[in-house]
């Protein structure tokens, strides 16, 4: 439905009602002019007659009828009215304007009734004589109490109607003015009236697309003064209070967002109400995509899915340690506890999130590591009880034996030696790297490569392997030489162990976007990748057989690993079996702990 506006509404209330006044004014106004002209006339022509009888009622006292057509036409022409002289039969004896002779009988005419009556007779009609209609009025002239004749007067309807006609024109022009002018008037005081009201709309419709800050203008009016007054303090409290919920909508947004942990909260119906991006980056989509959307729709991880049902069903708290799976498996500790309103009604969950697969796997490192220091211990501890017993027993008779005996001993006690000061080292280095005791100064790179291939050398001619040492005389970088040196001579020993015999082991340096840059690279029997991301975890072994029997720890990657992040650097490796492996440390030029 088509609305109107207000001022149009206002302008057609006031203007009808006058337009009807004037138009029924008009109209009756007409009615009464037309009446009082009608009367006017009728006394007129009344008059006119009364004058005319006089000389005619001599006339027909005398018998000197004939005489009366002549006297009709005089006074007829001076006094410009048609007079008409009747008897009582209706015969016309005198006329001003036609012969009588040539007239009809009168005596059915309803002003001769009349008169003949003793009235003053009345009558409008159409004039067959004259072909026009005329106003008659007719007088009896009595004798004797009787009516001897009739002198009736007369006069053309025309000039009353065109009189009138003006006198119409003349109203009518003159309430069309009128309405002119009131719409004129009308519209003007609607605008004026309506207008303040479209203010209070427009400020309205700001305060609607969040303008609060815009006051509507105080009018003169008492009502839409209180109106505009009472909208500018309702917009004052409302931008009040949606700064406060905007306030605690951002510390509460900021809380979450801050929070390592995953917060998920849900309505009864499994609808998520909020999230934040640490529950978002758990579940591996994004948090637009899943805020206001059903739980079940979005959410495919069966364990979860779980955990959340079973919140919903109880009314006390859960708790559980549930796995999320996808491109990289997570352990995660769920806690989920009621959600309720202002009156303390459920409407919901709340579900914390604690990612615990670092702690999971430090937990499986801590175990793993405690198992392999233990096998690793144990082992030659074994060996060495196993012959020291059989030394005691009587092996000490045979020389051959107890000396062979002796020098397996000594080898394990060696690698129980070498396995030990290679747990102190990571220790110190750990120690160190924590408590920021390492020390760094700028140092020669290629001196440092150059000491390390040195302590490798004697191994790597032994086995007919070749080292060969790329790097810029004037490298230099701020390092701890004596860990930098142990690192490398670790990844060296690796690389001669596991490379055939003539094979070549490349040791390249170089500065790369403010970071230097080692590459061992060597012509290996190389690694699966499915062992390249625990590769460098304590006494972890791609072939267990073939490093015990080639004398290695377990711990060398390791210490290398510990160093690289006592340098603020990083160690990784590529590998592609049967073609060789290349390890990679990258160490900041000017170390994080480095003096200004």
């Amino acid at each position: 439905m088509h609305k109107k506006r207000l001022w149009w509404r206002l302008f057609i209330v006031y203007l009808w009602v006058p337009v009807i006044v004037l138009l029924s004014v008009s109209w009756y106004g007409s009615d009464v002019v037309w009446r009082l002209y009608e009367s006017q006339i009728n006394s007129d022509l009344e008059a006119r007659a009364r004058l005319c009888s006089k000389p005619i009622d001599e006339l027909l006292a005398r018998g000197r009828v004939a005489e009366i057509d002549a006297v009709c036409k005089e006074l007829g022409q001076s006094s410009n009215t048609r007079i008409t002289v009747v008897l009582p039969s209706g015969q016309v004896v005198g006329d001003s304007n036609e012969a009588p002779r040539n007239m009809d009988n009168h005596s059915r005419r309803a002003e001769i009734l009349e008169a003949l009556e003793g009235k003053v007779g009345h009558s409008q009609r159409y004039s067959s004589t004259e072909q026009e209609e005329r106003i008659y009025v007719a007088i009896p002239s009595m004798r004797d109490g009787l009516p001897v004749a009739v002198v009736r007067t007369s006069f053309p309807l025309t000039a009353l109607t065109r009189a009138m006609g003006i006198v119409h024109k003349r109203i009518l022009m003159a309430a069309l003015i009128g309405i002119v002018l009131h719409a004129m008037i009308t519209m003007v005081i609607s605008r004026r009236m309506s207008r303040p009201l479209e203010e209070i709309k427009a400020g309205a419709e700001r305060f609607a697309a969040g303008d609060l800050g815009h006051r509507l203008r105080v009018t003169d009016s008492v009502e839409i003064d209180t109106l505009a007054e009472t909208m500018n303090r309702m917009a004052e409290q409302l931008d009040e209070r949606i700064q406060t919920v905007l306030r605690q909508q951002n510390e509460r947004e900021a809380m979450l967002s801050s929070m390592e942990e995953g917060v998920l909260a849900i309505d009864n119906e499994g609808t998520i109400l909020s999230l934040n991006k640490a529950c978002a980056t758990l579940l591996g989509e994004e948090p637009a995509k899943l805020q206001g959307r059903e739980i079940f729709e979005v959410i495919r991880k069966a364990d979860l899915l779980k955990f959340i049902e079973s919140a919903l069903a109880s009314a006390s708290p859960v708790e559980g340690e549930i796995q999320i799976r996808g491109n990289q498996d997570r352990w995660v500790s769920a806690h989920g506890t009621v959600l309720q309103d202002s009156q303390r009604g459920k409407i919901g969950v709340l579900i914390v999130l604690h990612d615990v697969t670092r702690l999971r796997h430090l937990e499986e490192v801590r175990r793993d590591f405690v198992a392999n220091v233990s096998h690793e211990l144990r082992t030659p501890i074994t060996s060495i009880k196993g012959f020291a017993e059989t030394l005691v027993d009587g092996a000490f008779e045979d020389e051959e034996n107890a000396h062979r005996f002796l020098q397996i001993m000594l080898r394990q006690v060696n690698r129980l030696d070498a396995i030990i000061a290679d747990l102190l080292m990571l220790s110190r280095i750990e120690r160190g790297a924590e408590e920021q005791r390492i020390e760094l100064a700028p140092e020669s790179i290629r001196e440092t490569l150059q000491a390390a291939i040195e302590m490798c050398e004697k191994k790597a001619i032994d086995k007919a392997v070749r080292i060969e040492l790329f790097c810029p005389e004037d490298l230099t970088g701020e390092i701890n030489a004596a860990l930098l040196e142990q690192a490398v001579v670790n990844l060296l020993d690796n690389a001669v162990k596991y490379s055939n015999s003539d094979a070549v082991i490349e040791v390249h340096a170089a500065s790369e976007q403010s970071e230097l840059v080692i590459h061992v690279k060597d012509q290996g029997c190389g690694i699966d990748a499915r062992h390249l991301a625990r590769l460098f975890e304590r006494f972890y072994r791609v072939d267990k057989a073939r490093s015990r029997e080639l004398g290695g720890t377990g711990l060398g990657l390791a210490i290398v690993r510990h160093i690289a992040l006592a340098h603020r650097g990083s160690v990784s490796v590529e590998s592609t079996v049967g073609v060789g492996s290349t390890f990679c440390l990258r160490l900041p030029m000017a170390s994080a702990n480095s003096p200004d």
